[in-house]
């Protein structure tokens, strides 16, 4: 899988080209997405007369979601950017990373299909545009937890073959499980407490980043 031969000896910089490239676009194009999709919005409550509370429930939305997308895939590109730093490139590692890396390449695709149907949705409130968004929830949440997995995976690997970076890689593979844990614990919410828009997402990267915190915050106010 690797060209070892046309490379010399593999080293952890022999990754991190493509893997930062193949971020930064991806994260550049979701960027760049939310201007036309606000713009979308502003000209769809115009024709159909939307009243500006509703408005402000889109705009909302599609922040909430910005800032999820982007917090979630800047910390995927962090885990992944760690693993790749830790060990030298394997045949492994190759594979995985590709599985990861293809799921992160079409990104853009499903995040802005997914911005639009929620959007259809709450203008037309259409029993059909509710079902789409339910399935590529699924879709969203299933590929995240592929992504986390296929990590906290790799990671597993990496400490069997290279003990003397057993703890580092302990800590990486233990953020990737608890991603998941948290990917499933926010979907079973969005079941229990539907129609909340990008409000998913927006928890998954609050969460991942601030989770620590709030829990230490309310266990030094709660438990004595």
């Amino acid at each position: 899988m690797l060209p070892t031969r046309h490379l010399g000896k593999p080293s952890p910089e022999t990754w991190f080209g493509i893997v930062d490239g193949i971020y930064a676009i991806v994260l550049t194009i979701v960027v760049l997405s939310y201007p036309q999709l606000i713009l979308d919005a502003i000209n769809k409550a115009r024709v159909h007369e939307i009243a500006y509370d509703m408005l402000g429930r889109l705009l909302l939305s599609h922040t909430m979601s910005f800032f999820g997308v982007f917090l979630t895939g800047f910390e995927i590109w962090s885990i992944h950017r760690a693993l790749l730093s830790l060990t030298i490139p394997a045949r492994r590692k190759t594979v995985l990373s590709a599985i990861v890396l293809s799921i992160v390449a079409f990104a853009p695709v499903w995040v802005d299909v997914n911005n639009h149907l929620r959007q259809e949705y709450l203008i037309a409130r259409d029993q059909l545009f509710e079902t789409d968004v339910m399935v590529f929830r699924l879709v969203f949440f299933v590929l995240l937890l592929i992504v986390f997995a296929t990590l906290a995976w790799l990671a597993w690997l990496e400490m069997v073959q290279y003990p003397d970076q057993r703890q580092d890689l302990a800590q990486v593979r233990a953020v990737c499980l608890h991603r998941c844990w948290l990917l499933a614990a926010v979907y079973v919410f969005s079941l229990l407490v539907p129609h909340r828009g990008a409000l998913y997402i927006f928890m998954v990267a609050m969460f991942s980043y601030f989770g620590r915190d709030l829990w230490l915050f309310l266990r030094s106010r709660f438990v004595r």
